[in-house]
């Protein structure tokens, strides 16, 4: 549990690493995975490890939100951050600007910072 969120506190400097340089792209991708981890610490709280990213996200929903332990804007975050994680990962042609990647960073933060307070 605990490794999991230390992997994404790293993901997450990893990720303004990238934003700094203007690797954008990146940046997106790592915040993507700096509230994934975050996510999988919380379900290991709970001895549930998903084998999916859509598992995680589902067990999250479940597990968190629908009990009301955890917010639904930063369910949000990574509900969306998923589906712009998979368009910079896989479609080659979008381009990827600051705002976004400033705003995806901005996120990871605040559901970090969520996460922790439940672990």
């Amino acid at each position: 549990m605990e490794e999991a969120l230390n992997v994404g506190k790293s993901e997450l400097i990893s990720s303004k690493a990238l934003f700094d340089i203007g690797q954008y792209r990146d940046s997106i991708t790592l915040s993507y995975y700096a509230m994934f981890s975050s996510a999988l610490a919380l379900l290991l709280k709970k001895d549930i490890s998903p084998k999916t990213h859509e598992g995680t996200l589902r067990q999250l929903g479940k597990e968190y939100v629908k009990e009301g332990l955890f917010s639904k804007e930063s369910y949000n975050y990574i509900y969306e951050a998923r589906s712009i994680r998979n368009k910079s990962s896989y479609d080659f042609s979008m381009d990827f600007d600051e705002d976004l990647a400033k705003e995806l960073i901005l996120q990871a933060e605040k559901f970090i910072a969520e996460v922790e307070t439940l672990l």
